[in-house]
């Protein structure tokens, strides 16, 4: 059975949401998690701010890089710098754990389902949180 969670009454609350979800993810015969560079965002993987000022603060101040994603496309002077600050960017949204645990609470709601994830986020937050790999197609690629 084919179903799809719509909810347009903006005046519902919260609970009724959650209850609704709860419903229909008990009742699915499977389920296909769809996800993008906000659901990384949520478990506080982001790339300005605070985040971006503690782990780029050097590039920042000598180059005007605002934010990570940006500073992915600036020009460095030369290939030393290039890849202090890929190899800097890799590990920081690579192989460092999302502060919240969003990926961990999606795993409790689809582990012993049927479910396979298709994302676009390349940052392997999904494998860290025990996805399975199996289960797993990453559109764009992963660090």
């Amino acid at each position: 059975m084919f179903s799809r969670i719509t909810i347009t009454n903006s005046t519902e609350n919260y609970s009724q949401q959650i209850e609704q979800i709860r419903e229909k993810l008990n009742n699915a015969d499977a389920v296909v998690i769809g996800a993008g560079a906000g659901l990384s965002t949520a478990a506080g993987l982001t790339y300005s701010g605070e985040r971006f000022y503690k782990h780029f603060f050097d590039f920042a101040e000598k180059y005007g890089i605002i934010d990570m994603y940006s500073g992915g496309f600036y020009p460095f002077p030369d290939n030393e710098t290039f890849w202090a600050w890929w190899s800097r960017h890799i590990y920081f949204n690579r192989y460092e754990k999302a502060p919240k645990p969003v990926y961990d609470d999606l795993l409790k709601l689809v582990k012993d389902r049927n479910y396979f994830v298709l994302t676009t986020n390349v940052d392997h937050q999904f494998q860290m949180a025990g996805f399975d790999k199996e289960r797993l197609f990453y559109t764009q690629g992963d660090y």
